[in-house]
C-alpha cells in the first residue's frame, strides 16, 4: 500500500528539536490552532471504519511508489473512500525520498508525479505535504512553497511506531492526550505501515480521544485553512498511464496561477443542471453518463445524499448530455420555471398534494408537476411556493395560502431528531398545536436549527444552560459531566437516542 500519516497530531523520525527561524521553514506546521489532527496508510478500511464511527476525521499522507503502487485497485478504492468521506489525501512524494538531499530537479519529479497520480484517482492536486522523514531544509521548503504554492505540515507528538515503539506506547500517548489537564491542541503522527499503529487503534485509541472531547480533525481544518486543495476536478478514468513503472519527467515547474484554485474555474462546466426531488449525486451522474464522484468534485458545496430539489449544479465535461426527456435546461422539465409563465405563486398548506391545489384552482391535471417539476406530488411541504400557470381559477380569499400569523409566547431552535410531538413535550402542548402555530413543518422530519413558534398554553421547559454534545457522548456520559444521571438528561431531551447522539447537539441541562 501507499505510505501515509495519520494525523492526530503526529510527527516524522528524525526532526530537528530546534525551532525554525528562517522564511521557508518559518511557515512550516507543526501544531494545530485547536483540537487534534490524526494521521495512516496499510488497514485503511478498517481504519476509516474507527474514525467514521465517531466522526473524526484524518489525514493520509500518500506516496506513489513505497510500499506498493498508487494505482493498484486497493488503493485507488482506499484513496476514493477516503476523500469522499470527508478525509485529507495529502503529499508524502512519489517515492518517500528525503527531501533535503534532492536537487531542485528531483523535487519536481518527487512532487508532481505524485500529485499526476491524485488527480487522476480523485480529480485533486494536494496542498498539504509532509516531507519523509521529517527531513526539510530552507532551500527544499522555499521551493517547494515559492513553485507549488504546497504546505509543508510536520507534527507536534510522534507515535513512535515506526522507529521501534510498541502499540502500548503508541497508546500511552494518545491516552495522555485524553486526560491531560490543561489540554493542548496536538498533530500526531503514526503509520499505516506498522502493525503497532492498527494495534493501537484497536486497543481503543479513537474512542478514547474522541469520549474525552476531542475533536478528530484533518490537519487543514485544525490549521483552520478552508482549501486543502490545489485543485479540485472530477475522477478520471484508468488507461495505460496508470502505471508506477517506467521513465517519467517532470514538466518545468511554474508559480502557481489562477488555474489552481480550488474553486473550479468558469468555463469547466459543460452545463448547469437544477436538481429534481430525490436526486443524489449517483443518479445525476448515471443520468449524464459522468464518472463516480465527479458530481462532488465540482460541486463541494452538496451533500450527495441529501439533494434539495431545484439546486443549481455544475455539469462537468465529458458526460453524455441527457435527453430532452431528462435534462433540466429544456423549459418543460426546469425547477426554475420561465419569467411570465406564472399567473402567480402560491405558498402550499400542510396536507397538500399537486392534485388538491389543482382542484383548487381549477387546473387539469398534472399542471402543477409541469410548472414545478421539483416537487414530489404526494409530499410537499407547507408553505413550498409553487407556480400557479395561467388558466385556472383565481383563489378566493378564503383559500389563501398565507393564514394569520399565529401568536408566539417564544420561538424555540430546533435540534436534530426533534418531532412536533417531542418539542410540544418540552413545552407541555400537544404535537398537534406546535403544527398548528407552525404550518410549514414537517413533523417527522424537522430540520436541525428551524425557528419554532411556541404557541401560548403551554409551560416551558427550564434549562440551566444548553451545552453541546461531543463526539461519541451517551446520555450517560453527558450526565457523569453534569452531575446528574442519564435518566435525566433524556427527560430533559426526549429528542435523544443516548446510544447515538450527533455532535454539536445542543442538550438541555437542568440542576
Amino acid at each position: 500500500m501507499l505510505v501515509a500519516a495519520l494525523s492526530l497530531l503526529l510527527a516524522a523520525a528524525g526532526a530537528s528539536a530546534a525551532p525554525f527561524e528562517r522564511r521557508g521553514l518559518a511557515q512550516i506546521k507543526s501544531n494545530c490552532n485547536h483540537d487534534l489532527s490524526y494521521s495512516f496508510v496499510q488497514h485503511h478500511n478498517e481504519i476509516l471504519d474507527y474514525f467514521d464511527g465517531v466522526g473524526g476525521k484524518a489525514s493520509f499522507f500518500v506516496n506513489g511508489m513505497n510500499w506498493g503502487c498508487i494505482y493498484d485497485q486497493d488503493n485507488v478504492d482506499a484513496i476514493r473512500r477516503s476523500y469522499e468521506e470527508g478525509h485529507l489525501i495529502a503529499s508524502h512524494t512519489w517515492s518517500h525520498a528525503a527531501l533535503d538531499t534532492l536537487t531542485h530537479a528531483q523535487i519536481d519529479y518527487e512532487i508532481q508525479r505524485l500529485d499526476e497520480a491524485l488527480v487522476k484517482i480523485i480529480g485533486v492536486k494536494p496542498k498539504f505535504l509532509r516531507p519523509p522523514y521529517g527531513s526539510i531544509n530552507e532551500d527544499a521548503a522555499s521551493y517547494i512553497q515559492n513553485t507549488y504554492g504546497k504546505t509543508i505540515v510536520l507534527w507536534s507528538d510522534d507515535s513512535g511506531d515506526s522507529t521501534g515503539g510498541s502499540a502500548q506506547q503508541s497508546y500511552d500517548l494518545y491516552n495522555g492526550f485524553a486526560h491531560e489537564s490543561p489540554r493542548r491542541p496536538h498533530m500526531a503522527l503514526s503509520h499505516e505501515t506498522q502493525e503497532v499503529a492498527i494495534q493501537a487503534i484497536r486497543m481503543g485509541t479513537v474512542s478514547q480521544l474522541a469520549n474525552a472531547g476531542i475533536n478528530l480533525q484533518t490537519v487543514a481544518q485544525c490549521t483552520d485553512d478552508q482549501n486543502p486543495y490545489i485543485h479540485v476536478g472530477g475522477y478520471q478514468q484508468r488507461d495505460s498511464s496508470w502505471v508506477c513503472t517506467g521513465a517519467w519527467n517532470p514538466t518545468p515547474p511554474g508559480n502557481p496561477t489562477s488555474t489552481t484554485s480550488a474553486n473550479p474555474p468558469t468555463g469547466t462546466c459543460a452545463s448547469t443542471y437544477y436538481s429534481a426531488a430525490g436526486e443524489t449525486c449517483t443518479t445525476i451522474e448515471q443520468k449524464f453518463g459522468l464518472p463516480t464522484g465527479s458530481i462532488k468534485q465540482y460541486n463541494s458545496f452538496v451533500t450527495c445524499t441529501d439533494i434539495w430539489a431545484g439546486t443549481p449544479l455544475c455539469i462537468p465535461p465529458g458526460g453524455n448530455p441527457p435527453s430532452s426527456s431528462t435534462t433540466s435546461t429544456t423549459s418543460t422539465t426546469s425547477s426554475a420555471p420561465p419569467t411570465g409563465t406564472c399567473a402567480f405563486t402560491y405558498n402550499s398548506l400542510a396536507g397538500e398534494t399537486c392534485t388538491t391545489i389543482e382542484q383548487k384552482f381549477g387546473l387539469p391535471t398534472g399542471a402543477i408537476k409541469q410548472y414545478n417539476s421539483f416537487v414530489t406530488c404526494t409530499d410537499i411541504w407547507a408553505g413550498t411556493p409553487l407556480c400557479i400557470p395561467p388558466g385556472g381559477n383565481p383563489p378566493s380569499s378564503t383559500t389563501s395560502s398565507a393564514p394569520p400569523a399565529p401568536t408566539c409566547v417564544s420561538t424555540y431552535k430546533s435540534v436534530a431528531g426533534d418531532t412536533c410531538a417531542s418539542i410540544g413535550t418540552k413545552y407541555g402542548l400537544t404535537g398537534n398545536q406546535i403544527l398548528a402555530a407552525n404550518t410549514f413543518l414537517n413533523c417527522n422530519d424537522i430540520w436541525a436549527n428551524t425557528n419554532v413558534c411556541i404557541p401560548p398554553g403551554g409551560s416551558s421547559t427550564t434549562c440551566t444552560q444548553t451545552i453541546s454534545s461531543l463526539a461519541g457522548d451517551t446520555c450517560d456520559t453527558i450526565g457523569s459531566r453534569y452531575g446528574v444521571s442519564g435518566t435525566q438528561i433524556k427527560t430533559w431531551n426526549d429528542f435523544l437516542n443516548c446510544a447515538d447522539i450527533w455532535t454539536n447537539t445542543p442538550v438541555c441541562v437542568r440542576h
